[in-house]
């Protein structure tokens, strides 16, 4: 099959299509163009989990041996036989036997009772909090943005990355966000490669090679034509890698059929296939279970439970598992109350969860009160500063106070 430069331009198929359609994909391969991909064992990687919605925290890790929880709760309550166990008095979802099981091998923290001063209930501002770690002002770039930041200039202690972070979704979370890095948002390595015509054997070399000859001979003797043409061909090298790096695994776990065990699953590829990125970010969304929270609620939980088992089976089999941890957190938490629609309203803290070989797992932080309440609502015990910083000061070799601004404890859970 033969391409013209005309039909090649208006067929809308190929990286150039891509281009138009996410530009931030073709202007991150101008940060790196040969770089060789990650030695594994070498650097460490954060895996972010959002929440999307806000996560009841109070079904998800359950006060079973509190009687207020089931006076609160007279229809969303979980039945004490039906959690699973993690101390005498509290437990998780009974659809979590993926973490319960992380639990028993010491890979699964949880930190109760994570927020911040003065919550914000609106989904918008508080998961902007949550992704940038600036509760008193409306910032521009996130915490693991600056971090990039920082990382790109060598003061955090990175390296130069082709792949710096990945978002493995459509749409980038502010958390990303920075000023000198860009990060991609691929929700599959079929975003990032050219598209073909299956009709046709030879339709990709057939592209690859029109799209060569375009970006390496055009001259529109315009401003900043050398460089778009310098992006263009590393943006297709950018692809090349990608697609490489993920046909080069090989897995034998098996995900969850839904759209998180896909993500996760390629994140896993990514890793495995040399990828040089130290963040990954993926969302799981619709938490908000403002009525008939329990199907919802468990169904979701499972999701995440069962995708993130499978992904620490796949690190394992692969012997990266020393090389990731996963952070799992929610914009806010719901009311101790249950309303009238068998649901549950916007709260204030929740449990957060940070999972991996490396981690030290266990509960870390009393359960909050259920009585002494700031209306309504739990009362926060653990900054979720403080939890940011100790992944950044322990695990990513940062300066916590330089991202975070600000000196903020540390826990022991790595």
């Amino acid at each position: 099959m033969n391409v013209s430069r005309r039909n090649f331009l208006t067929s809308g198929l190929g990286v150039l299509g891509v281009v138009l359609s996410g530009p931030q994909i073709f202007a991150l391969a101008a940060q790196a163009a040969s770089i060789a991909p990650r030695a594994g064992g070498k650097e460490r990687i954060l895996v972010v989990v959002q929440m999307g919605g806000g996560n009841d925290g109070l079904n998800t890790v359950i006060p079973c041996g509190m009687g207020a929880y089931y006076q609160a709760r007279p229809q969303l309550a979980i039945q004490p036989e039906q959690v699973l166990p993690l101390t005498g008095q509290i437990g998780l979802h009974p659809s979590m036997s993926g973490f319960a099981d992380l639990c028993k091998q010491g890979k699964l923290a949880v930190i109760q009772a994570v927020g911040y001063p003065n919550p914000n209930r609106s989904h918008f501002r508080s998961m902007e909090i949550w992704q940038t770690a600036q509760p008193d002002r409306i910032a521009d770039t996130g915490w693991l943005g600056r971090y990039l930041d920082l990382a790109d200039t060598g003061t955090a202690g990175g390296a130069e990355h082709l792949f710096p972070a990945v978002n493995a979704g459509p749409l980038l979370p502010k958390t990303l966000s920075a000023s000198k890095v860009i990060v991609p948002s691929v929700a599959g390595v079929a975003d990032f490669r050219f598209r073909t015509d299956p009709r046709y054997a030879d339709d990709r070399n057939a592209q690859v090679a029109a799209f060569t000859d375009i970006y390496s001979s055009f001259d529109l003797q315009r401003p900043h034509v050398d460089l778009l043409r310098k992006v263009g061909l590393d943006a297709r090298e950018a692809s090349d890698f990608l697609t490489r790096s993920v046909r080069s695994y090989k897995g034998t776990v098996a995900y969850p059929g839904n759209s998180f065990g896909d993500g996760m699953k390629f994140i896993a590829q990514m890793i495995a296939g040399g990828v040089n990125s130290r963040i990954y970010s993926i969302g799981l969304d619709s938490f908000d279970t403002h009525a008939n929270q329990s199907r919802k609620q468990g169904t979701l939980l499972k999701q995440l439970s069962d995708g993130l088992a499978a992904f620490q089976k796949d690190l394992e089999a692969h012997q990266l598992d020393r090389d990731v941890i996963v952070l799992c957190f929610s914009e806010f938490g719901r009311r101790v109350s249950e309303n009238a629609g068998r649901g549950t309203d916007h709260g204030t803290a929740g449990p957060v969860f940070v999972l991996g070989s490396p981690v030290k797992g266990g509960v870390y932080g009393d359960h909050p009160s259920l009585t002494d309440l700031d209306a309504g609502d739990l009362k926060f015990k653990i900054d979720f500063r403080t939890v940011y910083a100790t992944i950044l000061d322990r695990w990513l070799g940062a300066d916590s106070r330089q991202i975070l601004g600000g000196n903020f404890d540390s826990l022991a859970f790595v």
